[in-house]
């Protein structure tokens, strides 16, 4: 059996946060992936790690217009699922090592990613994106 890469599975998870039916989902998660990202960031790095890619930095940064962003990292690689939010993105997923778009952004919070550093009220906000992604991947 052929093992799938963490591309593949980004993909696939990409494509099925977009047909969620958001009506129920939090927020911040209704315009996916405008203004997705820090939740997606969460979700995805549950989802990533149940199919053995292993434990993620959650890295969320600010340019000098105000504008911020976060992603995952890993092993010096970048993880981002909704930077096509960004008018000069075009790709829906990016897997490789930081570029010059992700150095205009100034770090202000790294951490372990995942619901276990989220506060309690968080998490449970969060699990019902995770439990209908988990529902759509395993179909």
């Amino acid at each position: 059996m052929c093992k799938v890469t963490m591309e593949e599975d980004l993909k696939r998870i990409r494509l099925v946060f977009e047909r969620l039916d958001k009506s129920g989902m939090p927020v911040s998660f209704q315009d996916f992936p405008l203004g997705a990202c820090g939740d997606t960031c969460q979700v995805l790095a549950e989802i990533l790690t149940e199919f053995g890619h292993g434990e993620f930095r959650y890295i969320e940064g600010q340019r000098e217009d105000g504008k911020g962003h976060a992603w995952l990292e890993q092993g010096g690689m970048f993880i981002d699922i909704t930077a096509d939010q960004f008018d000069e993105v075009s790709e829906p997923v990016y897997l490789g090592p930081p570029n010059s778009w992700y150095h205009q952004f100034g770090i202000e919070n790294e951490y372990i990613a995942g619901f276990r550093e989220l506060d309690a009220e968080s998490a449970v906000e969060l699990s019902t994106i995770l439990s209908e992604a988990r529902a759509e991947l395993n179909k």
